[in-house]
């Protein structure tokens, strides 16, 4: 993996700068593929779209930011770049509840962005279950229930002709424990590229499985 240049932008809720860093290249090496559609690459890894301003919390769509400029961190010397660069923290994902608290503020501020949103938001949620040491139980019925009124919110975003949405929109029914109705939505045609997903959805379904998987 060869780094890329480091941005550095404005919070546009602050005014503080924030940087985040990009990948010039990269390879597919080690590369995790989940039943959520999410794909974990480490050799090629994607700069969130919605950060997290590491001065004052808030969330907010990284393209919605004033772009300061930019310097690659291993090749140039710290005496040649803006101190308040250098001094700026890094912008990372926000976690669950935080884009649960910041979700309809984010759809106000781009409305089209709407399905994005709820799929990032549901991603960051089962993250929780990805990699070596999946988190397993743990949830307060709030959070549950703030979970799942997202994940019926993005049903209705995903009913297109798509077939890599109308799969994730099964995938969404079967971790709401909606098993009849995510199967039904899986028997029809879909191309064969997503046979390997579809069969390993339905055996989850028969097994009466909600829980996130690796493809």
């Amino acid at each position: 993996m060869t780094p890329g240049p480091t941005h550095v932008i404005r919070c546009p809720l602050c005014s503080q700068l924030g940087k985040y860093p990009t990948v010039a290249s990269g390879n597919t090496f080690g590369t995790v593929y989940y039943t959520d559609g999410k794909r974990v690459a480490p050799m090629l890894p994607t700069t969130p779209s919605v950060v997290r301003c590491g001065f004052c919390r808030g969330s907010f769509w990284r393209k919605a930011a004033a772009e300061v400029g930019q310097f690659t961190e291993q090749r140039e010397e710290p005496a040649n770049v803006d101190a308040e660069w250098l001094l700026a923290g890094y912008l990372d994902e926000p976690d669950e509840g935080e884009y649960l608290a910041a979700v309809e503020r984010l759809i106000s501020s781009t409305p089209a962005e709407e399905r994005s949103i709820r799929l990032f938001t549901w991603w960051r949620g089962n993250d929780r279950h990805r990699g070596t040491s999946p988190t397993l139980g743990g949830d307060n019925p709030e959070a549950v229930n703030r979970r799942h009124d997202n994940m019926r919110a993005l049903l209705p975003l995903l009913a297109t002709a798509e077939s890599a949405d109308l799969i994730m929109r099964a995938e969404v029914l079967r971790q709401l424990g909606e098993f009849e109705l995510a199967t039904k939505a899986l028997t029809r045609h879909f191309p064969a590229a997503f046979d390997t997903a579809i069969s390993r959805l339905l055996y989850l379904c028969a097994r009466r499985d909600s829980m996130l998987q690796k493809l």
